[in-house]
């Protein structure tokens, strides 16, 4: 069996307070283009929207003091725990939002309810995105905006001088590669919208730099060392050495790593 980060299903893992505490690290992290990314909706006060993967909720609530009192907006997650999240995070804004547990290939919600709907680092996790993109579009009206944001897992830069350091750094790449069902999702959305038929287009390449903190415990390195192991890649004391490389570049200030992300959204005709 494939071990993955959790994220494909959170209630069947066994970590998942983990991951909605992840999230909520990881929201914080992002949350200057997350939200310029909200830009991309073209979101007018009143608008309905929906979040797709909610996660803990942090993005709809954003989403409602945008939209004003008369506005809507609705988040879904397959997660019982990321939907409990969600609502502790509404009900302490204050913000009125319809938040279900669901997926996204049987979104809950009449055709053409929406007049935005996004996804954020949801389609790297789906076996089937061109489904969930569809059922997106569904629930979108005519003239709305579908927005999708991703990473590409294949991407990811590290400072490092030592080659035999770099050896076990593409190992641990390529068991990342194995561990998300669909790892190269950001540079693949674009392509997709346009076979989906949306129009006018808009395309936002991210560079986010990762601190050594992030770098262990949000990109899974141990994880992915551990999986790079058992594959026959690298030796545990390559890894060791890896890993200890990298805290000694925290400690003297050298540490330095970049993730690329993709905001593509489309208007549907």
């Amino acid at each position: 069996m494939r071990k993955t980060t959790g994220f494909s299903d959170v209630d069947g893992s066994t970590r998942a307070n983990d991951l909605v505490d992840y999230l909520a690290v990881l929201a914080d992290r992002l949350a200057g283009a997350r939200r310029e990314g909200y830009e991309m909706l073209r979101l007018e006060p009143g608008a309905a929207v929906l979040d797709v993967g909610c996660g803990a909720g942090e993005v709809c609530v954003e989403l409602a003091v945008r939209v004003g009192p008369r506005g809507k907006v609705a988040g879904i997650d397959p997660s019982e725990a990321m939907i409990a999240a969600a609502k502790r995070a509404a009900d302490a804004s204050g913000q009125r939002v319809d938040l279900r547990v669901a997926s996204i290939y049987a979104l809950p919600f009449p055709d053409g309810a929406f007049d935005a709907v996004r996804a954020e680092r949801v389609f790297q996790h789906l076996e089937d995105p061109e489904a969930g993109l569809r059922e997106m579009l569904r629930v979108t009206r005519s003239g709305g905006r579908v927005m999708a944001i991703d990473p590409d897992h294949g991407q990811h830069g590290l400072a490092l001088d030592d080659p035999n350091h770099r050896k076990v750094h593409d190992a641990s790449v390529r068991a990342l590669l194995r561990m998300i069902v669909n790892p190269h999702s950001g540079t693949r959305l674009r392509g997709m919208f346009v076979r989906a038929g949306l129009v006018d287009i808009e395309q936002a390449v991210k560079i986010y730099e990762i601190t050594h903190p992030d770098f262990v415990n949000m990109v899974f390195l141990h994880d992915r060392l551990d999986m790079a192991i058992a594959a026959g890649d690298i030796t545990r004391d390559e890894a060791d050495r890896f890993a200890a490389a990298l805290a000694d570049r925290h400690r003297d200030g050298t540490f330095f790593a970049v993730a690329f992300g993709y905001n593509v959204a489309g208007t549907k005709r």
